[in-house]
């Protein structure tokens, strides 16, 4: 998981992906508007064709009532006029025929003066010709070389409401309405695309001022969740007659080895927080055992065993904690088997519990005890060696023996403020990255 603090976070993040989307948004919803608009404007269109088709109709009626004549004649008469069979402002009819039922073409009439009347004549015959039912029509758009043209059949109904033939024609939209249409459709396109913007920018400093409301509420929580890790350990440490000292240490121990080994972002806070409260379980552990100076019995061994249990009981009544089992409930399991409470052995170890039990052992060796004297470095790099592949595991101890001498320089014995600050920025530096901070997307 990617950590950024919030500045950057804004600038690589929830800009571009606000960016992103309202582009997408816009011209989705351009592209809808110059569907929607292109079809009205056909629309408009195919009905100036339905007009001229029924201004037509009504001019045939008027011969066949005048002069008695049938469809056929008065078809014929209509159109070889001479007159272009249908002209409106928005543009004209340049090709136009009528059938009947059995496809005969019965008349035509055309505009003689249509410069690309060849292509319009070419594209009108290669449609296959249909019959429409009263009320019913075919409209279709067409570009023929840069004029806008509407192929329209409708059926011419006679006086009796019955279908006598079937009309089709071009009607070519003149170059002015054309243009208009073109420019209609661009101004509302360009208005989908400007009304998303506006509202994406509307919205980018509300989405903003929550964002940095969400970061504050993190990093008050965050403190609290850290409030209650450092307030747990230092229980333990009271409990156990210790200081918080090895705490700390076993924590900077474990987490410089987990760097060592490349553990991603998750794997080391799980080991940092149960680092720092392996041995919470020893709250629920009676004095009497857990302060008893001599050696313990059997009975009084198995009680301290117990701690893992009561440990784990504790951790998982948190979520924020819940991770720090890896460590708390495995730290006394040995690589070669034999350790409790399960007697795993290998891998089935979690590895934060595999990297604590080099960082606690280590840390017990080199420190002062009431009972012991520290031990110098080589004495206890000996003994952990002499545990490789029993107690630890190998790939670990080789791990750890590449850094042992500096850490043991840095940590070893000390105790006080040094120890917390360093803990406190490794903190920062794995649980936070900034006082500002938000997590996104997959990753380590």
């Amino acid at each position: 998981m990617r950590t950024y603090p919030l500045r950057t976070f804004v600038r690589r993040v929830l800009v571009v992906r606000l960016g992103i989307a309202t582009a997408v948004i816009a011209v989705a919803v351009a592209a809808a508007a110059y569907v929607t608009q292109k079809a009205r404007l056909e629309n408009e269109v195919a009905d100036l064709g339905r007009r001229g088709v029924a201004t037509l109709v009504e001019r045939v009626r008027n011969v066949m009532e005048r002069e008695g004549a049938d469809v056929v004649s008065a078809l014929r008469e209509v159109v070889g006029r001479g007159e272009q069979p249908v002209i409106y402002r928005a543009g004209r009819f340049v090709l136009f025929q009528v059938y009947d039922r059995s496809s005969t073409v019965l008349v035509e009439g055309v505009a003689g003066d249509q410069p690309d009347i060849a292509q319009v004549r070419t594209f009108m015959a290669s449609q296959p010709l249909v019959f429409p039912a009263v009320g019913q029509d075919h409209v279709q758009a067409a570009r023929i070389n840069d004029g806008l043209l509407v192929y329209t059949v409708i059926p011419i109904v006679d006086h009796v409401g019955s279908v006598a033939a079937f009309a089709r024609g071009m009607f070519a939209v003149s170059p002015e309405v054309a243009e208009q249409m073109r420019w209609t459709i661009l101004l509302n396109v360009f208005l989908a695309a400007a009304i998303v913007v506006c509202v994406a920018a509307l919205l980018f400093p509300v989405i903003l001022h929550l964002t940095r409301r969400l970061a504050d509420y993190s990093s008050h929580l965050l403190e609290a969740n850290l409030e209650t890790l450092s307030v747990l350990g230092s229980a333990i440490a009271k409990r156990d007659s210790d200081t918080d000292a090895h705490n700390y240490r076993v924590s900077l121990y474990s987490a410089r080895i987990g760097q060592a080994m490349g553990l991603g972002r998750t794997e080391m806070q799980s080991l940092v927080k149960g680092a720092f409260l392996h041995d919470v379980g020893k709250l629920g552990i009676p004095d009497a055992i857990l302060l008893k100076p001599g050696r313990l019995d059997d009975g009084e061994f198995t009680v301290m065993q117990s701690h893992v249990e009561k440990g784990v009981d504790i951790v998982q009544r948190s979520s924020w904690l819940r991770d720090g089992i890896a460590v708390a409930g495995y730290h006394h399991e040995k690589y070669g088997g034999g350790g409790y409470p399960h007697n795993l052995r290998g891998e089935d170890i979690p590895i934060p519990a595999r990297i604590f039990a080099v960082a606690d052992v280590f840390d017990a060796l080199t420190s002062a005890r009431p009972y012991k004297k520290p031990l110098v470095f080589d004495e206890a790099m000996e003994i952990l060696e002499h545990g490789r592949g029993g107690h630890f595991d190998p790939a670990i101890l080789d791990t750890f023996a590449k850094i042992a001498r500096s850490l043991y320089d840095r940590y070893a014995g000390r105790d006080g403020e040094g120890l917390r600050n360093e803990l406190a920025a490794l903190v920062e530096e794995y649980f936070s990255a900034g006082i500002e901070t938000l997590r996104y997307g997959d990753g380590r």
